[in-house]
């Protein structure tokens, strides 16, 4: 990695690289760079609705409802006004709710709100559409496949009611098994179950899976709808405003910030560093900083630097007090250690532990510098992905499984349910896919995270109260 002697040759050296932002403080960003065509915005829609929607006798506004602007911001250089489907209701319905039958499956990592989504498509589907039946298939991908179908499990109102107060998945998890070697397979299994919408809970693979196994449906005529629902605590999924389990991480990484705060400032010349998630993104890192207030250097992918700049900014934190608190996405620093080349059952290159680099590194440095000095190194991962959902979280949660189930009852299919400027949208899969979201180093996120975190240049002097002079 080439050395970064300023915060202004860091910037001039990122500057160039691209990256697709949706502020999570703010409201969605364009890129300047887009070349999108509405084209790219159209939903995947199973022919024909002949069933009429037992909503219908609620006062639910049906159909006809306006589309969700794209181009956020009047100076976009895209060539047309972009706009996404506005999820919701319909008047009428692809499927019969009396003879449908519901699938759902959670892949890859645990999340918060796993299972309040789980909860509310199984209570949804059954209760307000009265479908047939609504069966949850077990460990991801493998719930799907001859091996794992005898594991799958009949959902109803009894054994899901409660299931939000948990964390972790009521369906089990798992990664691997890609749709993409194993699709027939798949397909044979849920046409042998008579299930029409398959509903899919998971990130970036997962929806490339979800997408693959629509394809799968389509070439062999089987009438099967397949909707995603984007789960990542990263936040990383492209066109989509905010994804489940963010804002509960956010909550959660707080207090272990707090917690390595209390002990670095506990001590002289302490730090206290925190590993949180973010393989290719920054966004809980980013937003985590920005909640607590009092961090002082945040590290993310996005934002590479060098270890002698690392510790230019502690030296300048120390300057002014003696401990200082530190942040670190998991994907950050990657090419500061020996890659192992390998890949995990999702065929995600293995990441080498940065947390447990950063500390040596640290406690190394300081030594060197310092007789009295300690590391407190704090990685709350597991405690992040398996808690249950915030307040806010679990309300979010359910209105997306609801937005899922009316879409999947409508035909809707190869596509999942996002959320953009504040409402509930249908985007295909192909569309979310075709590239990541990543913090803008130039955006309102990060520019929050600079205005309260160490900075190589000079600020203007605190003002600083009269107190009682210094014992002697």
């Amino acid at each position: 990695m080439p050395s970064l002697n300023s915060e202004e040759e860091a910037a001039g050296q990122l500057s160039r690289t691209q990256s697709t932002v949706v502020n999570t403080m703010h409201a969605p960003q364009v890129q300047p760079d887009e070349v999108l065509t509405q084209a790219n915005f159209e939903v995947c829609h199973l022919p024909l609705t002949p069933y009429a929607s037992p909503l219908a006798k609620r006062a639910f506004p049906l159909d006809n409802l306006p589309r969700v602007v794209y181009n956020t911001f009047v100076n976009t250089t895209a060539a047309e006004v972009l706009s996404f489907e506005n999820a919701g209701p319909h008047n009428k319905l692809h499927f019969n709710p009396e003879d449908t039958v519901v699938g759902i499956v959670s892949c890859g990592g645990l999340c918060p709100g796993l299972n309040d989504v789980i909860r509310a498509i199984a209570l949804f589907s059954l209760e307000a559409y009265g479908v047939k039946r609504v069966i949850g298939f077990k460990y991801g991908w493998l719930g799907l496949m001859d091996e794992g179908l005898g594991d799958a499990i009949e959902l109803t109102t009894q054994n899901t009611r409660d299931m939000h107060r948990f964390g972790g998945s009521f369906l089990g998890s798992s990664r691997g098994r890609p749709v993409q070697e194993n699709g027939e397979e798949m397909v044979d299994n849920l046409l042998r179950l008579n299930v029409g919408i398959l509903f899919a809970l998971g990130g970036d693979g997962t929806l490339k899976g979800a997408s693959a196994l629509h394809d799968y449906c389509q070439k062999r005529g089987a009438d099967i709808s397949i909707i995603g629902i984007p789960k990542t605590i990263d936040n990383d999924v492209c066109y989509v405003q905010k994804t489940f389990g963010f804002e509960t991480a956010v909550n959660e990484a707080v207090m272990a910030l707090n917690a390595a705060q209390a002990e670095a400032r506990s001590h002289k010349y302490g730090i206290g560093l925190v590993k949180l998630m973010g393989r290719h993104s920054g966004f809980v890192a980013a937003q985590a900083a920005v909640a607590f207030g009092s961090v002082h250097i945040v590290l993310i992918p996005e934002n590479e630097i060098t270890l002698a700049m690392l510790y230019q900014l502690i030296e300048a934190r120390f300057k002014r007090k003696k401990y200082c608190t530190i942040v670190v996405a998991e994907g950050f620093g990657q090419s500061l250690m020996a890659s192992s080349g390998g890949k995990d059952a999702s065929g995600n290159q293995a990441l080498g532990d940065i947390g447990i680099y950063l500390k040596q590194a640290l406690e190394k440095w300081l030594k060197s510098k310092y007789e009295e000095y300690t590391v407190k190194y704090i990685d709350p991962s597991y405690m992040v992905r398996s808690c249950s959902a915030t307040t806010n979280d679990a309300a979010f949660c359910l209105q997306l499984a609801n937005h899922a189930v009316h879409e999947g009852m409508h035909g809707s299919s190869d596509c999942l349910i996002g959320y953009w400027n504040n409402v509930f949208t249908v985007v295909p899969i192909q569309l979310c896919i075709s590239k990541r979201k990543t913090v803008n180093i130039f955006g309102d996120l990060w520019r929050a995270v600079r205005e309260i975190t160490v900075s190589l240049h000079e600020r203007r002097a605190r003002r600083v109260s009269v107190g009682p002079p210094p014992l002697a």
